[in-house]
């Protein structure tokens, strides 16, 4: 199952899936307080970075919520869990193309054009640029909280609390941000 499919378990049809209500929002906030904790662990034993975890938990309810508009799931943690084995496969396949980049074959008659060190760094140079070029196309605010956080590595709480907002509003920013960067460093 991938992680952007939400078949209907139960064999609805997409034009009976479509005539549903959608998730209710109690079933949301209980499967949310059941899950999320299990979740980020399950994310931080896999992955060095806090933000990193928080960020596929988020991701992984949006799609859940998706599947939930779509169709009726019998199982929402269940779906929950492969959409999260689905995002880290995705995230790891996504590093694997970008670090294949960087794989050099050397054998007998393999001559080095440009030296490895000054390859990775023009690499680097080009993810900056793009890195850069995004950040400046995010809205002044989006673009404020994301730096708030990634950069002068303050919580969401902090964020929230120093521009007078609320933890999900700084979410969706850094969440809107990430997408944002995400998106641009596929395109190049």
């Amino acid at each position: 199952m991938s992680s952007n499919n939400c078949n209907s378990p139960n064999g609805l049809s997409e034009d009976a899936a479509q005539q549903s209500t959608g998730p209710d929002i109690s079933d949301i906030r209980h499967i949310y307080e059941t899950e999320a904790p299990r979740l980020r662990r399950y994310f931080q034993a896999r992955l060095r970075s806090r933000d990193d975890a928080g960020d596929l938990v988020q991701e992984s309810f949006v799609r859940l919520v998706g599947c939930m508009a779509r169709a009726e799931l019998p199982r929402p943690a269940a779906y929950l869990q492969r959409i999260a084995q689905n995002l880290l496969l995705d995230r790891y396949k996504r590093l694997e193309t970008r670090l294949s980049a960087f794989h050099v074959p050397i054998g007998e008659d393999f001559e080095i054009a440009i030296p490895p060190d000054q390859a990775a760094r023009m690499e680097a140079e080009d993810v900056m640029r793009i890195y850069r070029r995004a950040l400046e196309e995010l809205p002044q605010r989006t673009r404020e909280i994301f730096l708030a956080h990634r950069v002068d590595e303050l919580t969401y709480r902090q964020i929230a609390q120093n521009m007078g907002i609320s933890i999900p509003t700084v979410q969706y920013h850094v969440a809107r941000a990430l997408a944002h960067i995400d998106a641009a460093l596929e395109q190049e």
